[in-house]
């Protein structure tokens, strides 16, 4: 390890940021030298992350016109690297880099999605108005603060990848899982091997084909179809017995409009799949779907029974 020792924060950002730009290309393909970089410093994986990071939230910081397509992969083309790599040396500058804060929020608004990939080769996708916090010198752990996001993980036993969500912790056990924290409810869905909910005597293991809702303290296990699971990625809403509260919850963050279920119909359950893309940002072309009317009220919009 003597020869890193001699490595200072410019190069290290330096390599960082290369490795950075190559892997977010379609092209890439040296994987087995990247992760044989990563593993002859520790200090590499962390500055990768810190590095994928900041980009991530400079390109986020940019304004784009709004537009609609399947949701896609997300990789840096090679094209982008130059542009970035001289944004990150005027605007940023690898000092600020060095000096910001560990632990940050990453954000996005309602109608939009995101994906961070981290330096071990894990990634989290973000749905629309979701805040997540992650820690630069722990990238093992998360805490989704309010909406959805859907982890894949790549398994440590040694060091096993913890969520914090609503008071409660889920550990990885090589999973694919998705997780959502709004109206005070959290629900779990694991799509591949397990997590653990709480770990301890009394804690909850879920496996692939399990879900979780706590609701009020109360943590009920539910079977769940796995081809669901994370469906909002492909613009696909599916359920099985939600109530139309929690459709129009998800509704409202997938569409980036503010829609509620008048209590007359809020307790209604629904099952089936919503295509969002194809509501092109109007929610008044669900209600057939749901059996319901969806009207404008004032600044929001109302599912209200049908007259």
């Amino acid at each position: 390890m003597a020869e890193h020792d001699d490595i200072d924060a410019p190069a290290l950002n330096e390599a960082a940021l290369d490795w950075v730009i190559q892997t977010g290309s379609d092209a890439f393909d040296d994987w087995p030298a990247f992760h044989a970089w990563l593993e002859a410093d520790p200090r590499h994986a962390a500055a990768y992350h810190a590095m994928s990071m900041d980009i991530e939230e400079m390109a986020a910081a940019v304004p784009v016109a709004p537009i609609v397509m399947p949701p896609v992969r997300r990789r840096w083309p090679a094209w982008a690297g130059g542009a970035i790599a001289a944004s990150l040396a005027l605007v940023v500058g690898y000092g600020a880099i060095e000096t910001r804060a560990h632990p940050y929020a990453v954000e996005t608004a309602a109608g939009s999605m995101r994906t961070i990939r981290l330096a071990d080769g894990s990634s989290i996708a973000m749905g629309g108005a979701t805040r997540l916090l992650l820690d630069r010198d722990d990238p093992r752990t998360a805490t989704l603060e309010r909406g959805e996001a859907m982890f894949v993980v790549r398994h440590d036993a040694a060091d096993p990848f913890a969520v914090s969500v609503g008071g409660a912790r889920l550990v990885d056990v090589g999973t694919a899982f998705d997780v959502k924290h709004t109206r005070g409810e959290t629900r779990v869905a694991v799509s591949e091997g397990a997590v653990d909910y709480n770990p301890g005597s009394d804690g909850i293991r879920l496996v692939k084909g399990q879900g979780l809702l706590v609701r009020d303290g109360k943590a009920v296990v539910t079977t769940i179809d796995v081809a669901g699971v994370g469906s909002w990625r492909d613009s696909v809403l599916a359920y099985e017995g939600a109530t139309l509260a929690e459709v129009a919850d998800d509704l409202s963050r997938a569409l980036g409009v503010d829609l509620r279920a008048d209590p007359g119909v809020a307790k209604r359950a629904f099952s089936g799949s919503i295509a969002t893309a194809k509501l092109s940002g109007d929610p008044r072309l669900a209600g057939p779907l749901l059996g319901v009317a969806i009207r404008k009220r004032g600044g929001h919009w109302v599912m209200s029974t049908r007259s």
